[in-house]
């Protein structure tokens, strides 16, 4: 087998991981490719597109054919379940999502002045507010995007735009789930429900609610691909220039969209109308599972990692005076 087939054949199943880790909302696609080491060369293929468009287009194919591939798998697994046990699911991804917050701890170190703790606070709880009044809001206002998006109405195709924007612009973020950001904004399970299931596209026998599936599916294309690499640039120059006050903003949007996962127009009537006391027992469970499980995975990972440099570090010779 060639260098490049092999190579190509390895980011393709990587980006089948991603796009599974990309359709579960707590789990960070950004994290997982700097986990499996290509999150530099997705980046900077995205970031010097127009420099040389076809050297990096086929650097991001197999990224992209793999993600397409593990994502509709996992989202159709997803679309099935979440009907059968709401607050299951709902409690499996608030689990992922807390056990993987010492990868956001790491990054916060307290200011050096007045005005950087500040900066620091201010920009946790705007951001706190951001994630957690958006779920909080749509649920007690009764704000239903899912029938909405049904209806087709007209403003729905620009928050489908923003979902795409969002959601792809959060997957560059290490530990940020872009699924999370759709969840959050209420547009998770409604987008979901327009692709797979028997209320989908796919199963419909009305021709213009087909075609607007697919306008549908376009403007969140189309939305991803502008997120990802406005995005990019963005989260580039951030890290950069701002790296701790930008991950206290991302702590506030983790915290919030803990808060909005549990209260949004999608779960919320669902606690009125009844859900099995199973369900409850199942979620909570799976919290603390998925929350133990992955805290204890990406621990392996980072002390995986520190061997390796270590390695690396011992296997270099020393510099001669």
């Amino acid at each position: 087998m060639g260098k490049n087939v092999k190579e190509f054949l390895i980011d393709t199943a990587k980006g089948v991981t991603l796009g599974v880790s990309a359709a579960i909302a707590g789990l960070s696609a950004g994290t997982i490719a700097v986990v499996e080491k290509c999150y530099d060369k997705i980046i900077n293929a995205v970031t010097s597109l127009r420099k040389d468009f076809k050297h990096n287009f086929f650097v991001l194919l197999p990224f992209v054919l793999g993600v397409i591939i593990g994502g509709a798998a996992a989202l159709i697994g997803i679309q099935r379940g979440y009907k059968a046990a709401p607050f299951t699911f709902t409690g499996l991804f608030a689990g992922l999502i807390i056990g993987s917050l010492p990868v956001v701890f790491d990054e916060l170190h307290k200011g050096n002045t007045a005005i950087e703790k500040v900066k620091h606070i201010v920009g946790f709880l705007v951001c706190l507010l951001i994630a957690g009044g958006l779920g909080v809001t749509t649920a007690l206002t009764n704000v239903s995007f899912n029938d909405a998006v049904i209806n087709r109405e007209i403003w729905t195709y620009f928050l489908v735009f923003v979902a795409g924007f969002a959601a792809a612009g959060a997957c560059v973020v290490p530990g940020i789930s872009g699924s999370m950001v759709m969840m959050v904004l209420g547009l998770y399970y409604p987008i979901l429900n327009t692709f797979t299931g028997s209320e989908s596209i796919l199963h419909t026998g009305d021709t213009m609610f087909k075609i607007t599936g697919l306008i549908y599916a376009l403007i969140l294309i189309v939305g991803a691909v502008v997120g990802v690499v406005v995005s990019s640039k963005f989260m580039k120059f951030m890290l950069l220039k701002h790296r701790n006050s930008t991950f206290f903003a991302i702590f506030g949007l983790i915290i919030g969209s803990l808060v909005s996962m549990f209260i949004n127009s999608d779960i919320y009537p669902k606690y009125k109308t009844g859900i099995a006391l199973w369900d409850y027992i199942v979620g909570g469970s799976l919290l603390v599972v998925g929350a133990v499980a992955i805290f204890l995975f990406m621990k392996f990972l980072n002390k995986k990692k520190d061997v390796k440099e270590d390695n690396q570090e011992a296997s270099e010779p020393e510099s001669i005076d």
